[in-house]
């Protein structure tokens, strides 16, 4: 399995791990669901169904075309901008029901940050499908 693969692969469990707990804390200190619910829904949809699906797709859809992933320096740097973006976004959405204000303009930053990266994993998962140049 690639490295970009594998890293997607761990840190989905990773999320699913928090997201799990952060569920878990809402049903125990009811007053932290307005500071987590969007926090907890994200972990799990963008941290652990999203990254899990980057991380099987990289590793299956080359294998099933026969051929490598178009850029393996663009699944590295959607890695990174991914899980730095999730994270920024879900303190920012934490900071903003706290303090309000700046916290949303930091969300809004991370949350075009995190759009970014998705859009890195279909140019490269296209450009992988394409039809290969004849010589």
């Amino acid at each position: 399995m690639d490295k970009y693969a594998k890293a997607f692969v761990k840190a989905s469990l990773v999320y699913l791990a928090v997201g799990t707990v952060l569920g878990v804390l809402m049903v125990v200190w009811p007053d932290t669901r307005f500071a987590l619910t969007r926090v907890h829904t994200h972990i799990n949809l963008l941290g652990f169904m999203a990254m899990m699906v980057y991380g099987v797709g990289y590793h299956i859809l080359p294998r099933f075309m026969g051929r490598p992933v178009y850029s393996q320096r663009l699944g590295m740097v959607q890695v990174w901008l991914a899980n730095i973006t999730l994270v920024g976004l879900c303190l920012a959405w934490i900071w903003e029901a706290l303090e309000g204000g700046t916290g949303h303009t930091l969300a809004i930053i991370f949350a075009l940050g995190h759009g970014l990266s998705i859009i890195l994993f279909v140019i490269n998962l296209w450009k992988s499908m394409a039809p290969q140049k004849s010589n």
